[in-house]
């Protein structure tokens, strides 16, 4: 009997082992289908940005916002993510701070009552004299881009 117990004390650390070592940690907002950038300038990891935006519009606008995704369990890590990913036009380290929220619209993703809200940020860098104002929206994913004037991390 003692044998059995060990067996089954061996069975149970080596399933608990392997199926530790096969899950992923979550990534929200399917950004990051390539991975995480190595290089994070804080404890959020930021997204692996690609491409870069040539709608002039696209974060800039309430219309057209950054959609991260990630809804109400992951979304504001998601916004830390993407802000954490951009550079300035000449590869200068962003700072930001949340102004509020605005803008709200119907979302099945989450939101309070079925309803969303923008969140909006103040962007500045290193020689920037005013904010850059981008509107992000963490009820909905889309692709990301780094917006016209950013540049992503690489």
């Amino acid at each position: 009997m003692k044998k059995a117990g060990m067996w089954m004390l061996i069975a149970v650390g080596v399933w608990s082992c392997e199926t530790g070592r096969l899950r992923t940690p979550p990534t929200y907002g399917g950004a990051v289908s390539e991975g995480l950038h190595a290089q994070a300038g804080s404890g959020v990891l930021p997204f692996l940005i690609q491409a870069s935006s040539q709608d002039e519009t696209y974060g800039f606008t309430a219309n057209n916002p950054v959609r991260v995704g990630g809804g109400r369990e992951a979304g504001a890590r998601n916004q830390q993510r993407y802000l954490n990913a951009l550079l300035g036009p000449n590869g200068q380290p962003l700072e930001y701070e949340r102004q509020g929220s605005c803008c709200a619209f119907k979302t099945t993703s989450g939101g309070v009552d079925n309803e969303g809200q923008l969140d909006i940020y103040a962007v500045t860098w290193k020689g920037q004299k005013k904010p850059v104002t981008l509107y992000l929206n963490m009820y909905e994913e889309g692709p990301l881009a780094a917006p016209v004037g950013f540049r992503a991390v690489k």
